[in-house]
């Protein structure tokens, strides 16, 4: 893998969530349209219109790149690099009009996140990460709170109705010990906790690679932890349930109130 790719590819990011947020905007500010897939979750004009340029401008600055997307499945699988995109994380809020929505892109290399950009469109937020490297925020530059303690720690947790018979015991567990906690933040909190204004951030079953590979470089560019609920790494084939720390001793804690056995 080399700095170039990453830099150009992180520079390709930014010119994909460019072109896609006037797309978004006018579509949330228009009168309700909200479809269903198949499994019964929402589906918007902008995902599928957001997912279409994108592969399109993928394409065009890197052919010999795979590309994932929600919306479209895999195409060039087993390439070096694939894009893992996911054009409306948050198609609920979305669809309902709220805010707490996010577009997100990542580069993964041999199927490992080493780039990841979190585009709030409504707010003008835009957060780039490198794995384990640096995490910006409109340029500036991002760092973990470092808590390491339960008791004091603040806490976004996902929607309740995301865990389920283990997961929920694990998701009560974890509420149970915190100082205070924000619930149904979607991936912004990740963004949250990257900026060090969230300690712990958990999602239960229900995740699949295009909701998880932007937020890992986020997550440890600015220092933070980020695993599945076993401490296992985290990529283009992960899904399931995930647990981010702003610190080893604070995950590795957290870690120790959920159950193993879910995926």
């Amino acid at each position: 893998m080399t700095e170039q790719v990453i830099s150009d590819a992180a520079a390709l990011a930014g010119k994909m969530a460019d072109a896609v947020r006037p797309i978004i905007r006018d579509i949330w500010l228009a009168p309700k349209q909200v479809n269903y897939k198949d499994d019964g979750s929402l589906l918007t004009q902008a995902d599928l219109r957001t997912d279409e340029l994108w592969r399109r401008m993928i394409r065009e600055a890197f052919p010999t790149h795979g590309i994932l997307g929600e919306e479209y499945g895999l195409e060039g699988a087993e390439r070096e690099y694939t894009w893992v995109l996911d054009p409306i994380d948050g198609t609920r809020q979305f669809g309902f009009g709220l805010t707490n929505f996010s577009t997100l892109i990542a580069l993964c290399h041999h199927g490992r996140p080493a780039l990841g950009l979190m585009d709030l469109p409504l707010s003008d937020a835009r957060f780039l990460g490198r794995a384990e490297a640096e995490t910006t925020l409109n340029g500036r530059m991002l760092r973990v709170s470092g808590q390491t303690e339960l008791s004091v720690a603040h806490a976004a947790l996902a929607n309740h109705d995301s865990f389920t018979g283990g997961s929920l015991a694990g998701y009560e567990a974890l509420r149970a010990v915190v100082r205070a906690s924000a619930f149904d933040g979607g991936s912004p909190a990740y963004g949250g906790l990257a900026a060090g204004k969230i300690d712990l951030c958990l999602n239960g079953p229900d995740l699949k690679p295009h909701d998880i590979c932007a937020l890992v470089p986020i997550v440890t560019g600015a220092g933070g932890v980020i695993t599945d609920w076993h401490g296992g790494t985290l990529g283009m084939s992960s899904s399931g349930s995930i647990l981010a720390a702003a610190s080893e001793e604070l995950h590795e804690d957290a870690l120790a109130c959920l159950p193993r056995s879910v995926g």
